[in-house]
């Protein structure tokens, strides 16, 4: 299965984050299979205005997730906050699967989909 990862904020180390066998065995537990990531390479859109809409299904699915996990240490040390986690809900557009955000609090700092979903959104975005 395709999953694509997006950030909003650099400071997250993208290779670190594509890479971690513990975020991908969370992926597996959401997705049901084992995810092949994916660049967002071959959609075009806007990465604020894409930011500013997964904080928004997240805000409006926060008192729904399904899953909270940290993220692993060495992630957190290198982006310098203890309070990084994933979380997994379902968010208000309707999507094939749930979304799953790398939080710092209540900010989405990234955002994993599967391809047909992030496919969707970024129709929607650019609609």
């Amino acid at each position: 299965m395709g999953i694509v990862y997006v950030r909003f904020d650099k400071s997250l180390d993208y290779k670190s984050v594509v890479n971690n066998f513990y975020i991908k065995k969370f992926l597996e537990t959401v997705y049901g299979e084992f995810p092949q990531m994916k660049t967002p390479t071959q959609f075009t859109f806007d990465r604020n205005k894409l930011g500013e809409f997964i904080q928004n299904q997240y805000n409006l699915s926060k008192e729904y997730v399904i899953d909270d996990r940290t993220m692993p240490s060495s992630i957190k040390e290198s982006y310098g906050d203890d309070c990084l986690t994933m979380k997994e809900f379902e968010p208000e557009i309707l999507l094939d699967d749930h979304l799953v955000t790398i939080n710092s609090g209540d900010k989405v700092l990234g955002v994993f989909a599967t391809e047909d979903d992030f496919g969707h959104i970024v129709y929607e975005l650019n609609s």
